[in-house]
């Protein structure tokens, strides 16, 4: 190596050593794979692996530039590069603004770029993420990790040539991932309003309740068994209390009726969906000697329902967050894969128990059913069937919604799952590899096989020693240490909210001025668009800097949906002005009412 080249790469090299110091040592032992650097008709970097081109063979500065202009045109809160090449695309995303995120298979590839270009800008730059995934694995769990609103997706051609089988599974997990945020996309707009009013409405009361903080470890040693709402649970009540005996009981809300028919208290009721149908599984129902695990954004009576004890878990939703932060330490994250088993698997892992047993995770659809019979589910689909719309019909339509597909069951046998259910098994896959420390197991025979959390016989579980009254001991613990952490509660929350709610009609009217600014400014030219420019960035820099921003933001679509396509002119980025803050001014205003 010539001594440019390996003072590149080591400037290259310490620079990522500072932000990663693991993947600087693997890059740093690996030897760099066949990487031909040339020049570019203009005289800048570029380079051939195997005959094709990184970049431009005329421009690559300018290639650069318009990949990534249209990818941060999409108004995508992260721009995932497939490939970091020589960094063209990645600085000019980074000039524009938008965090970005290069992935890459394999460390070689990386030790072969890094000795041809100065990278050390792109790399020290803090909104920029070099991610390895070894073989094209990995990059769903960055993914959900850093959990972004939307992503725009960036190919470096070479690179996806020159690691195809890496290149198909990239695609396979982005694919994934976007239906993920599809369906988000859509349950937001369908209910995020109704999340913000809920929070609205709890806010006062859940700044007074727990978190998890006190019950975190308390049950290490102890097995766990997590009640989901599957059919196959209806199969298990003959052993659920001897198995309540041996284990610590998490319930999920659409599971507690079958547990309470048969007597079976649970140790902790989980209750995270904020939909008003979603409080209607606790209806007439009581548990006193259950501890309630909640989200500040349930249905405001859910809060109500007769237990133990409340314990709140951290809030996935900003206004529940901007309250929290300012309120003392945190509550407590559990992990959210769309369905509260997921939930509620997580809270298990969190009190120390291992290991974990899933009774009524079918994620499937066993016998043409869709819920245990003593689910509110099921029993809403008896009480309105008839002759002509029976019962079964419900469960047909269940099915069917969901893009339904035939996939293997625990015991060999096949089931029907959905799209949905299969993001749920996906979840639980990716849980258990990070989690070796909380082994899972699926009681459900006719459940979805997801690799990772293999079937387990009821049968030798009954061998078990019994545990309850240690589990009760450890139970009255934890309600002592919520009690004092209670105590120290909600003294300041009407600051809080108040502080809050002056912001927002301070955003609401910086949002007001630059509406009448950009619809002034239309048409005009010359000094007097100058200064309505200069203003307008003014408003800009003041919103971006808000520490609100976040809780206007959630109510609005994505950038490209609330401003329309690329814009092309002057004029055209002046109306998407107009479209953009008039939707802050009305998400800034209805939160603030629905503080009031």
């Amino acid at each position: 190596m010539t001594d440019d080249r390996e003072g590149t790469y080591r400037k290259n090299v310490e620079a990522l050593r500072v932000r990663s110091p693991r993947l600087a040592a693997l890059v740093d032992a690996t030897p760099p794979l066949p990487l031909e650097p040339m020049r570019a008709r203009n005289g800048s970097p570029t380079a051939t692996a195997a005959g094709a081109w990184l970049h431009s063979r005329y421009d690559p500065e300018a290639e650069g530039g318009r990949v990534a202009e249209e990818a941060v045109a999409t108004g995508a809160s992260l721009v995932l590069s497939l490939g970091l090449g020589l960094g063209y695309s990645a600085r000019a995303a980074l000039a524009a603004g938008s965090p970005i995120a290069a992935i890459e298979s394999d460390p070689g590839w990386l030790a072969a770029l890094f000795r041809v270009v100065d990278l050390s800008d792109v790399v020290s730059d803090a909104r920029f993420t070099l991610i390895l995934c070894p073989g094209g694995l990995g990059l769903l769990d960055y993914l959900e990790e850093a959990a972004p609103r939307s992503i725009a997706v960036i190919e470096n051609g070479a690179t996806m040539a020159a690691f195809p089988e890496a290149a198909t599974t990239f695609r396979e997990q982005i694919s994934r991932y976007r239906k993920k945020d599809e369906i988000n996309a859509a349950t937001l707009k369908r209910f995020g309003r109704l999340w913000v009013r809920n929070l609205a409405r709890n806010v006062r009361e859940a700044a007074s309740r727990p978190g998890l903080s006190t019950l975190a470890g308390r049950f290490a040693g102890l097995p766990a068994l997590v009640l989901a709402a599957g059919p196959s649970l209806d199969d298990l009540e003959p052993v659920l209390g001897a198995l309540a005996e041996r284990m610590v009981i998490v319930c999920v809300d659409t599971a507690l009726r079958s547990a309470l028919r048969l007597g079976i208290e649970p140790d902790f009721v989980v209750v995270v969906d904020p939909q008003y149908w979603n409080a209607r599984h606790l209806d007439r129902c009581a548990s006193p000697g259950s501890i309630l695990i909640a989200e500040a954004a349930v249905w405001p009576s859910v809060l109500r329902f007769e237990s133990r004890r409340t314990a709140l878990c951290s809030s996935i939703y900003p206004l529940g967050r901007y309250v929290e932060d300012r309120m003392g330490p945190p509550k407590g994250e559990l992990g959210a894969g769309g369905s509260v088993s997921t939930t509620a698997w997580d809270f298990a892992r969190l009190l120390g128990c291992a290991p974990i047993y899933m009774a009524g995770l079918d994620l499937s659809f066993p016998g043409g059913r869709t819920h245990a019979r003593a689910s509110l589910f099921e029993q809403r689909s008896l009480a309105s069937g008839s002759r002509l719309s029976p019962a079964s019909d419900a469960a047909f339509q269940a099915m069917r919604g969901g893009r339904p597909f035939m996939a293997a069951a625990n015991d060999g046998s096949e089931v029907t799952s959905d799209e949905r259910l299969s993001l749920y098994s996906s979840w639980f896959e990716r849980m258990a590899g990070a989690h070796p420390e909380a082994p899972t197991y699926n009681l459900s025979a006719k459940g979805l096989a997801i690799p990772g959390l293999p079937w387990a016989p009821v049968a030798p579980l009954l061998d078990l020693p019994a545990e309850r009254p240690g589990i009760v001991a450890r139970v009255g613990a934890a309600t002592g240490a919520m009690d004092e952490e209670a105590r120290r509660g909600a003294a300041r929350v009407g600051d809080v909210v108040g502080g809050l709610a002056h912001e927002l009609h301070r955003l609401a009217s910086l949002a007001d001025r630059a509406v009448a600014l950009a619809s002034g400014a239309i048409g005009a030219r010359g000094p007097g668009l100058d200064r309505a420019l200069a203003e307008l960035a003014g408003i800009d820099e003041q919103v971006l800097g808000s520490e609100a921003r976040d809780v206007v933001g959630f109510l609005i679509a994505s950038a490209s949906e609330t401003v329309g396509g690329r814009a092309k002119t002057v004029d055209d980025s002046l109306e998407h002005t107009v479209r953009l803050y008039r939707s802050v001014a009305e998400s800034a205003r209805w939160h603030a009412e629905s503080l009031s």
